[in-house]
């Protein structure tokens, strides 16, 4: 009993002294960082999400994946030279795909590697390789080639990049992209041709779609 009558002081005069040096103390708040002209450092920026839970940057990609990936889907490129003419505008199947996408991974080790770890199987005529490679999406290996893409208003889809020395923009929509005119001397106006060029393009769309729907 006397025993722990002195253990059970000892812990309170412990307790006691630790709070007395401010150890259990809560610490004072911090204060934002200033400048030296007395600018107070901004809140982080939270990025909204839709509906889904998706930012505007994930939907995109969401969204540019169900065009791209549709084998039903008709596209449309435009093929732009350095100085900006159009050289051809012709439909697209499905997609267009860069040359840099592969069936099959480039770096291969051998069984062994990775045990436990991240690895993916690679089926071999052996079954005896991994590869650090990550298999896409769009159940391809490597990158494609740099552009950007977006969507209108109307939800439609646009593909901006080079390839080949050229640049190109990619529509899932006929669209009336004329090339440049010369303001003095009225030459190389293609402005009547592209949208004449268009109309016969939507034309054979709505009748193709009136076929599907009989």
């Amino acid at each position: 009993m006397k025993l722990r009558f002195i253990l059970v002081l000892t812990l309170a005069l412990g307790t006691l002294f630790l709070t007395g040096c401010g150890l259990f103390d809560t610490p004072p708040p911090v204060s934002p960082a200033k400048s030296e002209s007395g600018a107070v450092q901004a809140k982080p920026f939270v990025v909204p999400v839709n509906s889904q839970g998706h930012t505007t940057e994930q939907q995109n990609i969401y969204d540019r994946q169900r065009v791209t990936t549709d084998p039903t889907k008709v596209l449309w490129i435009h093929l732009i030279a350095l100085d900006g003419k159009i050289i051809r505008r012709m439909p697209v199947r499905c997609k267009a795909t860069s040359s840099n996408k592969r069936l099959e991974p480039k770096h291969l080790v051998a069984v062994g590697w990775g045990q436990g770890g991240d690895s993916w199987n690679l089926p071999t005529e052996e079954n005896g390789f991994h590869t650090d490679e990550k298999i896409g999406p769009d159940g391809t290996y490597g990158d494609s080639d740099n552009y950007i893409f977006w969507f209108d208003p109307m939800h439609r889809y646009h593909q901006y990049g080079t390839a080949g020395g050229i640049g190109y923009l990619l529509t899932d929509y006929p669209i009336d992209l004329a090339n440049p005119m010369d303001e003095v001397t009225g030459m190389y106006n293609m402005q009547k041709a592209a949208w004449e060029w268009q109309q016969r393009q939507e034309e054979k769309l709505r009748a193709e779609e009136a076929q599907t729907k009989k």
